[in-house]
C-alpha cells in the first residue's frame, strides 16, 4: 500500500513523466518539476486560503486576485502533465508566487515577517525560469520590499532600520548566490557539453574507422593457429567463417604449390624468431600479393598479406598479420595502364598529326579549351534551370566531339560520346539530381584533364616546329573541313570532296573565326551524313559516284560575312521529315505538317534528326540546332534551298562583329 502511494506521490511531483536515471540532465529536469509542483501546491494552497479570508473580511478586489491567482496555480499544474513547454507552467506559478511574497512584504505578515518568504523567492525563480526572468521577477519582488521597508505609509508596519537593512542584504546575498551557482553550472554544463561533443566525435570516428576497416587482422602462434582475436573482415576476405584454432596454412593449400607452402612456412619461423629487421622481412614476404583460390566454390581474389611478431606480457611470442583484399585495385591498375597504351597509341597518332599539321591541332586545343570554358560559366549560372543547363552543356561536348572525331581522336572521342549519352538522358528526363549534376562534373573533369596531356605533346613537339612557316587562316580552314569530309565520308562509305570556291581573307579576318569553323563544320558533315549518296546510288541516278560540296566564304558590303555550303546529293526529303516531325509531336497544329518552311525549322530542333540511329559521328539531332544557336549568338541568318535529287544549299550571313538573334528561311 505505502508502495503504491509512493508510486503515486512521485506521479504527481514529476507531473506524470519518466526520466532516465542515468542521465545528469534528465534527472536535473526531474528536480524542477518537482520544485515546481512543490510550489504549485504550496502557492495555490495559500492563494486560496488568503483569498477566502479575505472575502470574510469584505475585502473583495484582494479576494479576487488572490482567488484568480490561485486558480492560475492549478491551471499550471494540468499544463504541467501535457506536452506543453516547462516554461510556460513555470510562469503560471513563479508569478503568483512572487506577487504572493510582494504581498506578504508589503502587508507585514505575522509580527512583520511577512518579508521572510521573499528570501526563498531568487532561488526558486532563477531555478525554474532561468538566468534572465528569474532576476528579472526578483528584481521586481526586490523593488517591493525595498518600497515596504523604507517607504513611509506603503506599509501597514514600520520597521525597525536595522531590521530593514538586515533584510535587504540577506535578499541581495541570497540573490547574488543564486546567480553564482547558476553562472558555475551553466559554465560547467557548457564544459561538459564540448567535452561530451569531443568524446562522441572521437566515438563516431572510430566506429567508422572500424566499420570501414577492410584489413583481416589477427593473431596466430608458432603453430599458424588463428587466435580468437581477429577482426569480422577476415571472415570476408577469406570468405570462411568460424577461423579461430584453425591453421592459416589451411586456407591456402589451393593457391600455393607445396613447394611454395614449405617457403611459407620457413618465411613464418623467421618472422617468429625475429631472424630479419621488419623491412628485410617485408621484403623476402611471399604473401606480398598472391591469388587466393577458394577451396570450396573456386573464387579467385588477388589478396596482400603483411606480418608482423609481437611479444606479450606473459612473454609468448605471436605473428600479427594482416590480410587485404586488392582484387579491384589490381584490376584498375590494369584497366589503367590498358588506358595508358591506349592513350600512347593516341598520342602517337596526334604526333604525326602535329608534325604535318601544328596549327590544326592548335585550334583543336583552342577550340576545346573555348567550349570547356563555356561549360564551366553554364554549370556556374544558377539562372539556368537544370535542364536548360543540360541542353547547353550538350551542345559544347558535341562541338568538341565533332573536332576530336575528325582529327582521328578516337578514345578522346568515345569517351564524349559515352558523355554526351549521359548528358542527353538528363536533358530529356524529367529532373536532374545534385549527384548526377556532379557526376558529369567529374567526368568533364576527366577528359579535360586527357586535353591537358594533348597540350604537353604539343608543346613538346613545338620545339621541332619552331622554324615551319604558319599557315594562313583560311588554309587552317579549308584543311580542317577537308579532313571534316574526308572523316565523315570514309565513316560512312561515302566519296566525296570539297570543293573550295573563294575564302575571302577579310571575312575571315574580321569575323569570329571559330564560330565560323564550329557552323561549317557541322553543315559539311551534315551534308555528307543526310545529302551526299551511296556511290551506287548515285551512279544509278546518272551523278558522279564522287559527290561534291561546294565552299565559299565572302564579305559582302564590307559589313556582312556570307557563307555558303553547297552540296549536289539528294535534297531535303520532306515526306522523311514530314514523318518524323509527326512521330516526334514536335507539331501541335498538324496543318504546318504541310508547310514547308516550318519543317525546315523543325530540322534546327534540339535532338530531331531524320537519321533512323545516332552513332559516333550524326543522328544525335544536334548539329543543326548547334548551328542555329551560334548563329543566333552572332545575330545572323540562315537560308536554305533545297532541290529534290540535285542537292541542298545553306546560306548563312552573319554581320562582321558578334551580336545576338537568328532567323531561318527556306
Amino acid at each position: 500500500m505505502s508502495k503504491k502511494s509512493g508510486n503515486l506521490f512521485l506521479n504527481i511531483m514529476t507531473s506524470g513523466k519518466s526520466f532516465d536515471s542515468r542521465d545528469e540532465a534528465s534527472m536535473d529536469t526531474m528536480v524542477r518539476y518537482i520544485l515546481l509542483n512543490f510550489l504549485i501546491f504550496l502557492g495555490g494552497t495559500l492563494l486560496f486560503i488568503f483569498g477566502f479570508e479575505n472575502l470574510a473580511k469584505g475585502q473583495f478586489i484582494q479576494a479576487v486576485a488572490d482567488l484568480c491567482m490561485g486558480s492560475l496555480t492549478i491551471v499550471a499544474f494540468i499544463t504541467l502533465r501535457t506536452n506543453a513547454p516547462f516554461m510556460v507552467s513555470s510562469l503560471m506559478t513563479v508569478v503568483p508566487f512572487a506577487v504572493l511574497c510582494a504581498f506578504f512584504a508589503q502587508s507585514g505578515g505575522a509580527q512583520g515577517s511577512g518579508v521572510m518568504w521573499s528570501f526563498s523567492f531568487p532561488m526558486m525563480a532563477v531555478f525554474l525560469l532561468g538566468m534572465g526572468p528569474g532576476i528579472f521577477l526578483s528584481v521586481l519582488v526586490f523593488a517591493v520590499i525595498l518600497l515596504s521597508l523604507f517607504l513611509p505609509g506603503f506599509s501597514p508596519l514600520e520597521f525597525h532600520p536595522s531590521f530593514a537593512f538586515r533584510t535587504v542584504g540577506v535578499y541581495v546575498l541570497v540573490l547574488a548566490i543564486t546567480v553564482v551557482y547558476e553562472l558555475t553550472k551553466m559554465a560547467k554544463e557548457r564544459s561538459v557539453f564540448k567535452l561530451n561533443k569531443v568524446l562522441q566525435a572521437e566515438r563516431d570516428e572510430i566506429a567508422a574507422m572500424k566499420d570501414n576497416l577492410k584489413v583481416g587482422l589477427f593473431l596466430m602462434d608458432g603453430g599458424y593457429e588463428i587466435q580468437p582475436q581477429y577482426s569480422a573482415a577476415l571472415e570476408d576476405i577469406l570468405s570462411e567463417n568460424a577461423l579461430q584454432g584453425h591453421s592459416f596454412i589451411e586456407y591456402l593449400r589451393n593457391s600455393l604449390q607445396d613447394r611454395e607452402q614449405e617457403t611459407l612456412q620457413d618465411y613464418f619461423q623467421m618472422v617468429y624468431n625475429r631472424s630479419f629487421d621488419s623491412r628485410m622481412l617485408e621484403d623476402i614476404n611471399p604473401l606480398h600479393q598472391f591469388t587466393y583460390v577458394h577451396g570450396v566454390t573456386g573464387e579467385e581474389k588477388t589478396l596482400r598479406c603483411s606480418f608482423t611478431p609481437i611479444t606479450r606480457e606473459d612473454g609468448r611470442v605471436l605473428i600479427l598479420g594482416a590480410l587485404q583484399d586488392v582484387t579491384r585495385e589490381v584490376e584498375l591498375q590494369k584497366q589503367l595502364e590498358q588506358e595508358e597504351g591506349k592513350r600512347e597509341q593516341e598520342m602517337h597518332a596526334l604526333f604525326e598529326v602535329i608534325h604535318v599539321e601544328p596549327r590544326v591541332l592548335n585550334d583543336f586545343i583552342e577550340d576545346t579549351d573555348f567550349e570547356f570554358n563555356r561549360i564551366n560559366e553554364i554549370l556556374k549560372d544558377k539562372t539556368r534551370t537544370a535542364k536548360q543547363t543540360m541542353i547547353d552543356m550538350y551542345q559544347s561536348v558535341h562541338a568538341i566531339k565533332s573536332n576530336a572525331v575528325i582529327l582521328g581522336l578516337e578514345s578522346f572521342s568515345k569517351k564524349l560520346h559515352k558523355l554526351e549519352d549521359e548528358i542527353r538522358i538528363l536533358r530529356d528526363g524529367d529532373s536532374v539530381s545534385f549527384e548526377e549534376t556532379l557526376h558529369i562534373t567529374v567526368e568533364l573533369d576527366k577528359l579535360m584533364k586527357i586535353k591537358d596531356g594533348f597540350k604537353d605533346i604539343i608543346r613538346k613537339i613545338a620545339n621541332f616546329t619552331r622554324g615551319e612557316s604558319r599557315m594562313q587562316e583560311d588554309t587552317v580552314l579549308r584543311q580542317t573541313l577537308e579532313k571534316t569530309v574526308d572523316k565523315a565520308s570514309s565513316e560512312l562509305g561515302k566519296k566525296a570532296r570539297l570543293v573550295v570556291g573563294r575564302i575571302d581573307p577579310a571575312a575571315i579576318e574580321r569575323g569570329p573565326r571559330r564560330v565560323m569553323k564550329e557552323v561549317l563544320m557541322q553543315l559539311v558533315r551534315n551534308a555528307v551524313y543526310h545529302g551526299i549518296e551511296k556511290p551506287e546510288v548515285r551512279e544509278s541516278g546518272g551523278k558522279s559516284s564522287i559527290g561534291e560540296i561546294h565552299l565559299s566564304v565572302e564579305l559582302v558590303d564590307d559589313s556582312t560575312i556570307v557563307m555558303e555550303l553547297k552540296d549536289d546529293g539528294k535534297g531535303l526529303d520532306f515526306a522523311a521529315i514530314r514523318d518524323k516531325v509527326a512521330q516526334s509531336g514536335l507539331f501541335s497544329d498538324s496543318s504546318k505538317l504541310e508547310d514547308k518552311n516550318a519543317l525546315v525549322q523543325a530540322l534546327f530542333e534540339s535532338g530531331f534528326s531524320t537519321a533512323s540511329h545516332a552513332d559516333l559521328y550524326a543522328g544525335r539531332g544536334v548539329g543543326l540546332n548547334l548551328v542555329k544557336e551560334r548563329v543566333s549568338e552572332l545575330k545572323g541568318s540562315i537560308n536554305i534551298k533545297s532541290e529534290v535529287g540535285r542537292g541542298t544549299t545553306f546560306k548563312i550571313s552573319i554581320p562582321a562583329s558578334p551580336a545576338s538573334g537568328a532567323a531561318i528561311s527556306a
